[in-house]
């Protein structure tokens, strides 16, 4: 978790911000509060994009998988150890069992610690990509290279998870194979996920936005 809190949503649009339209300097303070909103929301757009699509972070997700992937190997071989019934592999498999939820249960933890702080950093990106709509700042908070980083390496264990689970499950295939295979799908589509999400606000970034239909002026 990092230590750093996130920034803070945007401020809510205020109902009474047209009341005073008619004004002669109406415009102009329009002009200047949406400058400010548009260099706050890109600043804040910049920090979120950094935080929410650090390599770091997927290195981390990569890394308990790896470790819960361990632990698993090392379950399935203590439960062979302990069916065996003699001391001798009775003690060894109870020493893997332990050894397993000494690395997959931290792993685990630490991977579910992550997913809650990117539901909440997402939410928080979120918010900002919709409290405006401008493709002239979009470079300035866009990161390629961090999305695709995630996107990337994500679908080849998507993909190669979920074939290898798929053969695994029609043939004979050990609960050993099923569970890697499953647990290797199950990574790379959270991280698609996030890839995928962050795309979306991109994309919505360099959509024009909808015209609003002014009301029907009545005649004098």
């Amino acid at each position: 978790m990092s230590a750093r809190p996130l920034p803070p949503p945007p401020p809510d649009a205020d109902p009474d911000a047209d009341l005073d339209a008619a004004a002669p300097d109406a415009a102009a303070a329009r002009d200047a509060d949406r400058a400010d909103l548009l260099a706050e929301r890109t600043e804040e757009l910049r920090e979120l994009t950094v935080r929410y699509l650090a390599r770091r972070r997927a290195l981390l997700l990569w890394l308990a998988t790896g470790l819960v992937a361990a632990g698993w190997t090392a379950a399935w071989a203590g439960w062979r150890y302990v069916a065996a019934g003699d001391v001798v592999s009775v003690a060894l498999g109870v020493f893997l069992l332990a050894l397993a939820a000494g690395l997959a249960v931290p792993s685990a933890l630490a991977v579910a610690s992550g997913a809650r702080d990117d539901l909440e950093a997402r939410e928080r990106l979120r918010a900002w990509a919709r409290s405006a709509r401008d493709r002239d700042t979009l470079a300035r908070w866009h990161s390629p290279g961090r999305a695709l980083f995630w996107l990337l390496p994500s679908l080849v264990l998507c993909c190669f998870g979920s074939a290898s689970a798929a053969m695994t499950a029609a043939g004979d295939g050990s609960a050993l194979t099923l569970g890697l295979a499953v647990l290797l799908a199950g990574t790379g589509a959270l991280g698609m996920v996030k890839a995928v999400g962050y795309y979306r606000l991109v994309s919505r970034e360099l959509t024009p936005a909808p015209e609003v239909d002014e009301p029907p002026h009545e005649l004098p």
